[in-house]
Parts: C-alpha cells; sequence; structure tokens
C-alpha cells in the first residue's frame, strides 16, 4: 500500500506529520512505515508521497515521477479578478467548444477533493449541441405537461412570468448552452451533497481562465431526478444521484466591468461577520 525507499528518506518524518489517519509511523529504524493492521484506514489521499522532499515514498503503486511538479501560482490580484469578474453567463454562442478545451476541462476533474477523499464522483460531459438538442426538446415537453397538468403552479409559483416563452419553445432551462456537465454521487458516499457542488465550483472557475462561460442550473438537478428520460441519457452508474449541473460554453456576451460588491462587514472582539445583501 505505502512503501518507503530507505535509502532515499532522510528521517524527517514530513510523511508522519501530515498523515491525517495516523497509519504511517516511525519504524525501528527511523523509516515510516504502515503501522501493523492499520492499512485499511488508508484513505490514498496521497498526501504522504506529495509531502515527501526526497520522492521516497511511494502510495498504491503511485511513484514520485509519475506525479507533477510544483508549478507556480495565479497571484492574489490575478485570482482576486476572477473572482471578482465571474458572471453567470445565459447567452452563448451556436457553436462546440474546440475539443481540446474540453479535454481540458474534463483533464482537471482529476484533481477535485471530495469529502473524507472518497472519490467516486461520476461526471457527464455534453459535448455536442446535436446531443444537447434532446435534453431541450425533453425539457420543453416536461414543462408544457406540468404547466398542463397545474404541478407547475405548486413547484414555481412564479412561473406564469414565463409561461409566453415556455409555450414559445424558448430554452428557459439550458439556455441554449451548447456543453452540460452532470455530477452525480453514489448515496453512500460521506459527502453526497457538498462533493458536486465542489467539484462544479473549481471545474466553474478553471473554465474562466479557458475564456469559457457557465452558469450553475439548479433547475435541471430537479428536472433530471424527476424526469426518467432526462436521467437515462446520463447513463449513470446504479445507485447514483445527481447532485449539480453547470451549463458552459463560449459566451456571446461581453461585460465591461465587475458587479458592485453587495454586502456588509462588521468586526468586533477579534470577529468579523459578513452579511450579503440584496
Amino acid at each position: 500500500m505505502i512503501a518507503v525507499d530507505a535509502e532515499k528518506c532522510v528521517r524527517c518524518g514530513a510523511c508522519v506529520r501530515d498523515c491525517i489517519v495516523e497509519v504511517l509511523k516511525p519504524g525501528a529504524d527511523g523509516v515510516p512505515c504502515v503501522a501493523s493492521g492499520e492499512e485499511r484506514f488508508c484513505l490514498n489521499c496521497q498526501h504522504c508521497l506529495a509531502v515527501c522532499p526526497q520522492g521516497a515514498v511511494v502510495c498504491n503503486g503511485v511513484t514520485p515521477e509519475e506525479c507533477a511538479g510544483i508549478g507556480p501560482l495565479p497571484g492574489a490580484a490575478e485570482l482576486f479578478n476572477l473572482l471578482r469578474q465571474r458572471r453567470s453567463i445565459r447567452q452563448y454562442r451556436p457553436e462546440n467548444l474546440e475539443p481540446e478545451i474540453i479535454d481540458r476541462l474534463v483533464e482537471s476533474l482529476a484533481w477535485i477533493p471530495t469529502g473524507c477523499n472518497d472519490h467516486r464522483l461520476f461526471f457527464t460531459v455534453i459535448r455536442e449541441q446535436r446531443e444537447m438538442a434532446f435534453f431541450r426538446a425533453e425539457m420543453s415537453r416536461q414543462l408544457n405537461l406540468l404547466i398542463r397538468t397545474g404541478i407547475m403552479r405548486l413547484v414555481y409559483p412564479g412561473y406564469k412570468r414565463y409561461l409566453e416563452e415556455i409555450a414559445g419553445g424558448k430554452d428557459m432551462v439550458f439556455r441554449n448552452a451548447p456543453h452540460m456537465i452532470v455530477a452525480a454521487t453514489p448515496r453512500s458516499a460521506p459527502c453526497k451533497e457538498a462533493d458536486p457542488w465542489i467539484a462544479l465550483s473549481y471545474f466553474d472557475l478553471f473554465a474562466q481562465t479557458l475564456g469559457v462561460g457557465t452558469c450553475w442550473c439548479g433547475f435541471a438537478v430537479h428536472a433530471f431526478r424527476w424526469n426518467r428520460r432526462l436521467r437515462k441519457r446520463l447513463n449513470l452508474p446504479p445507485g447514483y444521484r445527481i447532485g449539480a449541473v453547470m451549463l458552459f460554453g463560449k459566451p456571446d456576451v461581453q461585460y465591461a466591468r465587475a458587479a458592485h460588491p453587495r454586502q456588509t462587514v462588521r468586526t468586533s472582539d477579534g470577529v468579523t461577520h459578513v452579511r450579503q445583501s440584496q
């Protein structure tokens, strides 16, 4: 499971200190090893592998040579600009993203954190506009059915504002986005509610750096849960439940400035309270 090369190891103890489940202990010769009977508690988080300055640790078959080195990070000003300027995009160009960009977005999913390092998230990425057409058509059918049966007024009382647009076939849910990503978790995952939202938040921020616009699609989450035809199209593994949906594609809108901050901040007795405001 975890192997330490005694010739490379300098007995610094960094891997032992960083093992959150404390399965690594100093051996008789000072070289860290997995405590007897503790193997089953290893989370395979690879912290021991990542923290070792000498590259002496192999974790579940993964060697230091297979891992990326430490690279430069964006500066605070650049990252703050990204957070401040990020907007929900509801106007998209009617074209697919380049396959290379989608591949980079998909690649980024490998580094998304999960609660208890569970790492059983399942993603469905819709890469083609023609595939999105199915979801749009089925969603339009479902919305009109909910309106005719009177269920819509119970689900979303404010729907009448959009009645004419829905009846006219306007894509009120998927916003004509060319792409979509759906995140699902097994029902047994320890953090099944939080993991999909964390995952797509990472995806969202990385997408901005590639010039890709995004929009959270909460209504689609409920629609997938209600509509078996929509859910079946995603081909989820048995026992998985959809947790979050995000639309993405090339923006067909450009913003001239960031929005004004809407919050009040109060500090007293060493504690800061921040309240968002309308």
